[in-house]
């Protein structure tokens, strides 16, 4: 049951496995959290109710994180907005702090960075007290089952990024898989998303597709040794 007095802070990515496990540690802390799964939604939500903290993602179908968070700055928004993105150019990271973001959050986001991004934005609200280990647990690899049993969607929307030959679909979902898999210890995962994304930006498109083929076929591993 949420308590009224529970300090609120808006999650926005269109990642539900993101969602979920970033609303989970944020949870953790003691806060209440709604969901948004594209930018747009996020400007509706934040129009409507009282937020003390918003954490976005940047790459979204309807409307980018960018674009919602300079809606927002025109609209008098005064809350926090931290960008939550594995860029890791300094120029595009500063770029995004002067458009109207508060702060930077790199994925994969760790609990330890959540807690000390809200304090140096005074941010704060009483715990709830702390659970066992093993019920913590629990519930990640819940979280990390979902992004499992999801893969096969990902597979099938690299393939189609494939048979149509379209990059910039295929930038898109290695970016996103750049900073989701490592969420859920996926690292080479992650290492193959930020390859093919770096070879796309150096138009090294051969290089890309020959990638993005070892990025099927690692999801494929994965799920095969994950089938329930």
């Amino acid at each position: 049951m949420v308590d009224d007095n529970q300090a609120k802070i808006l999650v926005v990515d269109d990642s539900e496995a993101n969602r979920l496990l970033l609303g989970f540690m944020l949870e953790e802390l003691g806060y209440h959290t709604d969901e948004a799964e594209n930018g747009e939604k996020a400007v509706e939500l934040a129009m409507e109710f009282d937020y003390v903290a918003v954490f976005m993602d940047l790459n979204m179908p309807v409307m980018s994180g960018l674009e919602a968070a300079e809606i927002l700055r025109n609209i008098n928004f005064e809350a926090p907005i931290f960008v939550c993105s594995a860029e890791d150019e300094p120029e595009k990271i500063n770029l995004l702090l002067r458009s109207g973001f508060s702060d930077f959050l790199p994925k994969p986001i760790e609990p330890e960075d959540i807690s000390k991004i809200l304090t140096k934005h005074l941010i704060s609200n009483d715990p709830p007290p702390s659970e066992n280990d093993k019920a913590y647990q629990e519930k990640l690899d819940q979280l990390s089952n979902r992004f499992i049993n999801n893969l096969p969607v990902i597979i099938t929307k690299i393939e189609h990024a494939l048979a149509n030959n379209s990059i910039a679909d295929l930038k898109r979902i290695a970016h996103k898989l750049k900073g989701t898999a490592s969420q859920f210890d996926f690292e080479n995962i992650a290492i193959i998303g930020r390859d093919i994304e770096s070879a796309i930006n150096k138009s090294k498109l051969s290089t890309a597709l020959e990638k993005a083929e070892f990025l099927i076929a690692e999801l494929k591993n994965i799920e095969s040794k994950n089938v329930r």
